[in-house]
């Protein structure tokens, strides 16, 4: 009898430790301090060159630390193409797609750009397509939270420089895969941001600026969730742009002169201001 009371309690304690574990910790793959510088400098515009991305990029590919297992080790790698891909897509923003004319509209958005435009943006979707190959070696060896994520922020990005088509098939699930890294990380604010972004960024017939704005708002605001810095700024861009389609135009100018007190020199949020100051 007390045999079987001891095990009860061994089992109720361990159950209490993984609790604890659980709510403690911040993410399942840290980011290393490579990684984050590059991303800061994308971010902030500090990348004056090809050839310094690039050696950010493998510098950041090479930064995987000793004691990261594969399921680590993949999402690092996926992270690393996603973000070289968003430095060589250029400014990022999500509002270009809301080009498409119809649900039936198939032409590729960049078709009449620039030939050197649409190379880079077939260049970028190459990174994404990578990014979407590592998450899926990651998630083949456990479920993970930011497996999930990583591999919607690179569908979300895909669909800014891909065809409609690619659109059509492949933006809803931005959405599911956030809301099943959430299910793993409930307090991850990245998932919470991919999870909510359609709203904004998705085609006229697709968005909810008002819901976009206070799902975005109040996720900015919660103090539990775990932020990166680019994602802080990634909700006050989203806010911003919220305001600007429902043509408040003063309030959409102060959320993007904060988000400029992140990344000062971020050249989309500058030409925003510009646009809005007109």
């Amino acid at each position: 009898m007390r045999c079987l009371k001891n095990t009860a309690l061994l089992l109720i304690l361990n159950s209490l430790y993984v609790m604890a574990y659980a709510q403690n910790k911040t993410r399942d793959v840290e980011y290393t301090k490579q990684l984050s510088n590059f991303i800061n400098l994308y971010y902030n515009n500090k990348i004056s060159s090809d050839s310094q991305a690039q050696n950010l990029f493998q510098t950041s590919l090479d930064s995987v630390p000793q004691d990261f297992d594969e399921y680590q080790k993949q999402v690092h790698l996926a992270r690393c193409n996603y973000f070289y891909g968003m430095y060589v897509m250029g400014e990022y923003d999500f509002s270009g797609i809301q080009n498409i004319k119809s649900i039936n509209d198939k032409d590729n958005e960049s078709q009449n750009l620039e030939s050197e435009t649409k190379a880079k943006k077939e260049l970028a979707a190459t990174y994404f397509d990578k990014a979407i190959s590592y998450a899926e070696k990651a998630l083949a060896i456990h479920a993970g939270s930011d497996a999930y994520l990583i591999m919607a922020m690179s569908i979300s990005s895909n669909c800014t420089v891909k065809k409609t088509s690619y659109v059509i098939g492949n933006g809803l699930k931005v959405a599911s895969l956030s809301k099943k890294a959430l299910a793993l990380d409930a307090k991850n604010a990245s998932a919470c941001y991919y999870q909510y972004a359609q709203d904004l960024y998705a085609p006229e017939f697709f968005a909810n600026y008002k819901r976009g704005y206070q799902k975005m708002y109040d996720f900015l605001n919660n103090s539990e969730l775990t932020f990166e810095t680019f994602d802080r700024f990634n909700f006050m861009t989203a806010i911003g742009y919220s305001f600007y389609k429902r043509k408040d135009f003063k309030t959409a100018i102060e959320w993007y002169q904060k988000a400029l007190e992140i990344y000062p020199q971020n050249s989309s949020v500058q030409k925003m201001l510009k646009t809005l100051s007109n």
